[in-house]
């Protein structure tokens, strides 16, 4: 982890909450947490409050987008097969 970027930790109050992870996430997350120099239940912390802000972003985008809108641009792309190079 000494390539990336330090993880924000707060120090607000936090109830005890208890989840269970796989034995090879959380020998993951406890090499991270090592490394950062922080507990593993403040790593965890850290990298769910992220997630869940990330997804609250999503949400609004997704908010304000138009079914409408989408089906208008889908009905510009073409029906022809792809080109060779473009296939999966």
């Amino acid at each position: 982890m000494s390539n990336s970027k330090r993880i924000p930790y707060t120090d607000r109050e936090a109830a005890m909450k208890s989840v269970q992870l796989p034995d090879d996430v959380y020998q993951r997350a406890a090499e991270l947490a090592e490394a950062d120099h922080v507990s593993v239940d403040r790593l965890v912390a850290a990298i769910v409050n992220e997630r869940t802000s990330d997804w609250s972003k999503v949400e609004a985008r997704a908010a304000r987008g138009s079914l409408d809108k989408f089906k208008r641009v889908l009905s510009k792309v073409s029906s022809d097969p792809p080109e060779a190079m473009d296939r999966l």
